[in-house]
């Protein structure tokens, strides 16, 4: 009689349960895909890296958006293992814990006039969300954009404002800084969704470019399309390439293009940071218009422990004095601006 050979039926079971995790794998990655339309603009347009000249095929926007990678938190995935790597070289974990503590940093806008540079130095207080806490008290002109548990917020000399363009430019301007002073260790964020990586060398220098959309989450903006550009060996940030679509932004009318420069890294009283960051507008293909401001970090604190009041907007409350005149009191009400 022949010899037919069994399977052990808990090897049976243990293949059926992996098939079937599989398959549920399978079933998420084609759910998480993101329509094409979100990326319009971005995909009829060239983009390069900045004053390169480079073959059809390499800036054409297939290179780079391609079918949607798993999110970079999973640790299989390309897009993974750049981020670890860039986490690593900004502080690792221990680092990620004291920026969730609070971050603050002491910085100056500086954008270029017709014969002068206009400074407007500022004071940044934000915890690493999600969710985003943000505050930025431009200290010269008393303004103040925030976001946070109520939304985005303004103060104009010690008094709100909701006209629907402050509120929006405070929106982008909080949005903003927040997600780009997280970096890298925003990228593990469920709403950000590592599309594409590829590798690229450019003026001598190796670059991995981390194509980053947006699918929910913490971010405003889930149009807007991210190119991060990460040097090897370092792996720190070097530059960005922002199809930015917010509609209330400083850069003007949507969709803007814009390149961000990070230079001179190093420690600020141990928070690893780029101490003058560029913003240049450009064309959509990549190629440099002009330059629009420069941000100069002077200091920065990790470690600070905020109270959740400093990110919610000052109430003002009434206050009522009683005085008498006669036999009858008035009752005469007042405002008082609570302190943040």
């Amino acid at each position: 009689m022949p010899f037919k050979p069994t399977m052990c039926p808990c090897r049976t079971v243990g293949l059926r349960l992996a098939a079937g995790v599989l398959a549920v794998a399978l079933c998420g990655l084609l759910a998480c895909r993101l329509p094409q339309g979100r990326l319009a603009g971005f995909l009829g347009a060239r983009q390069a890296a900045p004053d390169s000249a480079q073959t059809a095929e390499e800036t054409s926007p297939t290179a780079y958006v391609k079918m949607p990678l798993l999110p970079g938190w999973l640790h299989f995935s390309k897009g993974g293992a750049l981020i670890r790597q860039s986490i690593e070289a900004y502080g690792g974990s221990k680092a990620a814990a004291a920026l969730r503590e609070g971050l603050e940093i002491e910085a100056v806008w500086k954008t270029p006039e017709a014969d002068r540079v206009a400074e407007d130095p500022a004071l940044i207080q934000m915890v690493v969300g999600p969710p985003m806490r943000i505050r930025i008290h431009f200290t010269k002109v008393d303004q103040v954009f925030a976001a946070g548990d109520q939304g985005p917020w303004v103060m104009m000399g010690g008094k709100g404002d909701k006209s629907p363009e402050f509120v929006g430019r405070a929106q982008f301007t909080a949005a903003m800084m927040a997600f780009f002073l997280s970096l890298p260790f925003n990228l593990k964020d469920p709403g950000v969704v590592i599309r594409d990586v590829t590798t690229r060398t450019y003026a001598g220098d190796t670059f991995d470019i981390a194509t980053v959309i947006f699918h929910g989450g913490d971010y405003p903006y889930p149009d807007d399309v991210m190119m991060l550009w990460f040097k090897r060996p370092t792996y720190l940030l070097d530059r960005c390439f922002w199809v930015s679509t917010a509609p209330h932004s400083s850069f003007g009318p949507p969709p803007n293009y814009v390149w961000i420069f990070w230079q001179n890294h190093g420690r600020v009283r141990d928070v690893m940071v780029a101490r003058r960051w560029s913003f240049v507008r450009s064309e959509a293909s990549g190629a440099l218009r002009d330059k629009m401001f420069d941000i100069e970090i002077n200091d920065a604190i990790a470690n600070r422990a905020f109270l959740p009041v400093l990110f919610r907007q000052p109430i003002i409350e009434p206050v009522v004095q009683r005085v008498t005149v006669g036999k009858e009191k008035i009752t005469i009400p007042q405002s008082k601006k609570a302190k943040p």
